[in-house]
């Protein structure tokens, strides 16, 4: 072998050496096996959302006060065409009222009632009842106390209107949302009341602006401007049923402070007499969001209140 070709194998050689050397240098700093891999540590859990402060009962007492206040000064408003007749059929003239307890006193255009069974006569007219202690319902012993009348307007009682008052008309066992089991409404007779549909039915009130309700067992009071509240009875399904309750912009000041409600709630009760609800209430001051009742997400009632309220 010449020395040229001697040196250039030298050369070879001594450069695949570095080679190795440098990839020996090269694995000593490498991981060897698994468990010497360095991982970066996983970033912790967000924290959850803070939950809504829970509404304390008195609150949620009062929510439900504010918003069954209308159907309660209507149902004592409208007594003389919604408890003491039924469809425009007389349920109890004069004396006594369901199962014997209390009495009525009833008078069709300031004279003589019609008798218990029969109806009122359709077009223009005026009934007035006065209750004493009067048990309207005994099952839920509702009682009634007071001189309801209603100027009414009707072809056929399907079709109902009438401009309703209430002098001191005090109504027990009535509340079913609320605390408010003994109430007294007074409102003058421009309150309006209009009941449309028969298996389908939609009642409206309009209450007087200034008309009152107090709730007997605080003496607070809730006093009515504009707006309306609505009940509908859809025809049930068989083995349920449904309604509707719907305000328009219906103005409620309790104790001086007013509140707007507008919205609708649908209740159902299922077969199985599981309740549901869907829709939204919303309580406002003055166009600020104080409250709202609603069907959350698993259809049960929620209350929320933003700012507190005003107990009646």
């Amino acid at each position: 072998m010449s020395a040229q070709l001697m040196k250039v194998s030298y050369s070879r050689l001594f450069l695949f050496g570095l080679l190795l050397a440098a990839a020996g240098g090269c694995s000593e700093s490498m991981p060897t096996s698994p468990s010497d891999t360095v991982t970066s540590p996983a970033p912790p859990p967000l924290p959850p959302p803070p939950a809504p402060p829970a509404v304390s009962a008195p609150q949620r007492l009062a929510a439900l006060a504010l918003v069954e206040s209308a159907s309660l000064h209507g149902a004592l408003t409208t007594s003389a065409v919604s408890y003491a007749t039924e469809d425009g059929k007389v349920v109890w003239t004069n004396g006594p009222c369901a199962d014997g307890i209390g009495s009525l006193q009833g008078s069709l255009d300031g004279g003589v009632s019609p008798t218990s069974g029969t109806f009122l006569p359709t077009g223009s007219h005026t009934y007035v009842v006065s209750f004493t202690n009067c048990v309207v319902h005994h099952l839920a012993g509702v009682q009634l106390n007071g001189v309801a009348s209603a100027a009414y307007t009707t072809a056929e009682w399907s079709n109902l209107t009438a401009t309703v008052s209430a002098v001191s008309v005090r109504g027990q066992g009535l509340a079913w949302r609320s605390e408010l089991h003994d109430v007294t409404a007074d409102g003058s007779g421009s309150a309006v009341w209009t009941s449309v549909g028969s298996s389908r039915r939609t009642t409206t009130y309009t209450p007087a602006p200034g008309s009152r309700l107090v709730n007997n067992s605080t003496t607070n009071v809730a006093t009515f401007g504009v707006g309306s509240h609505s009940r509908t009875h859809p025809p049930p399904p068989q083995g349920s049923s449904r309604f509707e309750d719907r305000f328009d912009n219906l103005k409620v000041a309790i104790n001086g402070t007013e509140y707007t409600l507008d919205g609708s709630l649908d209740t159902t009760t299922g077969s199985n007499g599981q309740v549901t609800y869907t829709g939204e209430i919303r309580i406002t001051n003055n166009g600020t969001l104080m409250a709202r009742i609603y069907g959350d997400a698993r259809n049960a009632l929620t209350i929320e209140v933003l700012v507190p309220l005003v107990p009646l």
